[in-house]
């Protein structure tokens, strides 16, 4: 009997025992259940032309992973990395015709980004920010480059990002010449450093895009963008007084020689090679990109700097110097959901921090890294005091008109073909190609 009574006690032990167990489990599981809730499983397709090389790249991912340590464990950003940029927009539009968009990716404010905005594709990323209550926390000078003809905006800045014409102050110390304040003294001092056997400037050519720089300058400083708003879809010509200007700026710099042998032929790391080794030029036209490279120097005092000319006895109303602000960011409207959105909300919250972090300047106001050089400290404050944006017109004209720009600058430049010659026949490319690829 005492045997029977002590079976029965253990077996009432034994089941209390698994119901406590089974309870246990039970709450661990509405537990959760819960927290999956409160944070959705969500996988973000990013695509860039970044790697863990470049800053702004870095920036965003060490963003995503703060985001999934702090905020959702479900989250994932999925990365597609294309280095290569021709490789990078071959594939992303490939993407778009076949209706697979990334739901994150970087995108330049040009004809794919408004073609985009007309079919209802973009992120309002204006209003997005006004909602969040931090559209006045980004410098004036990165939303104007990024926001189209009626002020709207639906890309989100990489960085902030003047350039400057960098140059060794030995030779100019040595002939006693000044920071050229107009476009005539800029030409002055190119002479007098060819006449002293120095190579004046080191340009990319090979790089489209460096030697049309040399053509944008004059119209940004008499129009800020007026000029190329026609220009790309053919409502204003080359062969207008500010056209030929800008023409007549590179063929005076053709004239004299001014850039170092093999120019034409020369990629963007070798040029910059080139010009920190102090091999071949004295000048050299870059972004604060390079910064990081120029800061040795400039600490020495061997290096410096200054911004776009004026055209002398006219109104100047556009910037001293092009303000860009990178690659930007686009989001897929179609699937910007609400996990989406609170992501965007959080990297924008950590972006100047993280920016900081990475040594590049931020696109938000704010204070500079603690330990940033001096040229950081007064390139930054030099940037301050811009409001309008810069312009890049390889981003602005369709893909026909802009290589066959960057063919005809390099050929300009070379002494190949006149400037009424280069007008001609830009003109007859962007009439050829620009109304159908804008529609218009």
């Amino acid at each position: 009997m005492k045997g029977k009574l002590l079976f029965s006690i253990m077996i009432m032990l034994l089941l209390v025992i698994i119901g406590c167990s089974n309870n246990t489990d039970g709450s661990s599981n509405e537990e959760n259940q819960e927290a999956d809730t409160a944070s959705p499983a969500k996988t973000i397709r990013f695509m860039s032309n970044g790697n863990e090389n470049n800053g702004d790249f870095r920036v965003v991912t060490s963003i995503a992973e703060q985001y999934q340590e702090e905020v959702n464990p479900n989250f994932e950003l999925q990365i597609e990395s294309i280095p290569t940029q021709s490789q990078y927009f071959q594939k992303l539009q490939t993407y778009i015709a076949s209706n697979q968009m990334p739901d994150f990716f970087k995108l330049p404010n040009g004809p794919i980004a408004e073609t985009l905005v007309e079919q209802d594709k973009l992120v309002d990323i204006k209003a997005t920010l006004q909602e969040f209550g931090r559209f006045d926390d980004f410098h004036n000078s990165v939303i104007d480059f990024l926001s189209f003809e009626d002020d709207s905006l639906y890309l989100f800045p990489e960085g902030r990002y003047g350039e400057a014409f960098w140059y060794y102050t030995e030779p100019f110390d040595e002939l006693g010449l000044e920071e050229p304040e107009t476009f005539e003294e800029f030409l002055d001092v190119v002479q007098q450093l060819k006449e002293a056997d120095y190579t004046p400037i080191n340009v990319a050519g090979k790089e489209r895009w460096q030697l049309i720089r040399y053509l944008s300058h004059i119209p940004l400083r008499l129009t800020h963008y007026e000029f190329m708003d026609g220009l790309k879809v053919g409502d204003t010509s080359l062969t207008s007084d500010i056209g030929m200007q800008a023409l007549n700026f590179l063929n005076d710099l053709s004239e004299k020689e001014a850039f170092q042998t093999g120019f034409s032929n020369t990629d963007y790391t070798d040029s910059i090679n080139q010009f920190i080794g102090g091999d071949q030029g004295v000048i050299h036209y870059n972004g604060s990109w390079e910064i990081a490279q120029f800061e040795e120097k400039y600490e020495s005092g061997e290096l410096d700097y200054f911004f776009i000319p004026e055209v002398a006895g006219e109104e100047n109303p556009g910037p001293y110097t092009s303000v860009t602000a990178g690659l930007a960011y686009a989001f897929n409207a179609d699937t910007f959901d609400d996990e989406t959105k609170r992501f965007f909300e959080y990297l924008v919250e950590h972006y100047h921090e993280k920016a900081n972090d990475e040594g590049f300047m931020s696109p938000m106001i704010g204070d500079v890294p603690e330990d940033a050089s001096q040229l950081y400290v007064d390139f930054s404050e030099d940037l301050d005091k811009v409001e309008l944006g810069g312009l890049s017109w390889d981003d602005k004209l369709d893909p026909a008109s802009t290589e066959e720009m960057g063919v005809a600058a390099n050929e300009l430049a070379l002494g190949m073909i006149t400037p009424e010659e280069f007008a001609e026949r830009l003109d007859q490319t962007i009439a050829e190609n620009a109304p159908a690829f804008f529609n218009e």
